[in-house]
């Protein structure tokens, strides 16, 4: 059996712990803030905190679940902080919206993805937060239900029963929702 040996440096090691997991960690934390910059802000406050902690890292069986579980409850703790807040950031357009608009002149293949996909994000953000992120990590990303339970601390009947009614609600909501591609295609 070959042992896995790990760079010297602190540096070096973080990387080759963290670096296969930043795309989930980034789909993840956009799919939750809904922002481009506000998720990425989240990924590096995350990985900043975790940085001095190489050792601990190290030791983790499922690296990938340990760290969504750990940016999860960092983006409750931010939410919970910005709720309270006075400042509201809501009053700029979304990203999403200006892409849309962009694209609106496209091919109208794009633009049946790009309406489907505005569709589903709205249905998804049209139901409970912990229903979603149940469904996010389920049904988007892959997790199997044991695993979404450990990384949202919650029982696996509480699981399946929060999955089975987002996907009822999904459904409802993208039936009640569904828009047509413009004439002009």
């Amino acid at each position: 059996m070959t042992l896995l040996r790990w760079p010297k440096r602190p540096e070096d090691r973080f990387t080759a712990l963290v670096r296969p997991h930043l795309r989930l960690l980034h789909r993840m934390a956009y799919r939750w803030t809904q922002h481009g910059d506000e998720a990425e802000d989240l990924v590096q406050d995350v990985l900043t905190r975790l940085f001095p902690r190489v050792a601990e890292l190290e030791k983790v069986d499922k690296l990938g679940p340990w760290l969504v579980r750990v940016l999860y409850r960092r983006f409750v703790d931010l939410y919970r902080r910005n709720a309270n807040s006075p400042i509201d950031d809501n009053a700029e357009p979304s990203a999403d919206d200006a892409l849309f608009d962009q694209r609106m002149t496209g091919e109208c293949e794009q633009l049946e993805k790009l309406i489907l996909q505005r569709e589903l994000n709205r249905a998804l953000f049209s139901i409970d937060s912990g229903w979603r992120d149940v469904v996010l990590l389920h049904d988007v990303e892959g997790y199997a239900v044991l695993e979404v339970a450990e990384i949202l601390d919650l029982n696996v009947g509480t699981v399946k029963s929060r999955l089975h009614r987002a996907r009822k609600k999904l459904r409802l909501a993208l039936e009640a929702g569904t828009k047509t591609v413009p004439e002009t295609c």
